[in-house]
């Protein structure tokens, strides 16, 4: 989770953080022993494909996105964990 946080939290870094993630995730790296979690990371891990930090590079196609929905899928990502692991 602290991964996420930086993603959030530092924006002059936050492409190196989000591929520090991608890469743990790709790797096979179980950040928890609850399947359902390892999914909702997997999920937002494909998802932060599509952020692309750079206005003009984004309007080349509809499929990118910026820093307010990548905040926006994080901390969605975080709720669901957070729900998840209250059950």
């Amino acid at each position: 989770m602290d991964i996420l946080k930086n993603i959030l939290l530092n924006k002059k870094e936050r492409t190196s953080f989000i591929k520090s993630f991608q890469e743990r995730v790709w790797n096979g790296e179980e950040f928890s022993s609850d399947e359902r979690i390892n999914e909702i990371l997997r999920d937002l891990a494909l998802n932060l494909d599509y952020y692309e930090p750079d206005k003009i590079l984004r309007s080349e196609s509809p499929s990118y996105y910026g820093d307010k929905r990548l905040e926006s899928e994080i901390t969605d990502a975080i709720k669901l964990i957070n729900r998840t692991n209250t059950r």
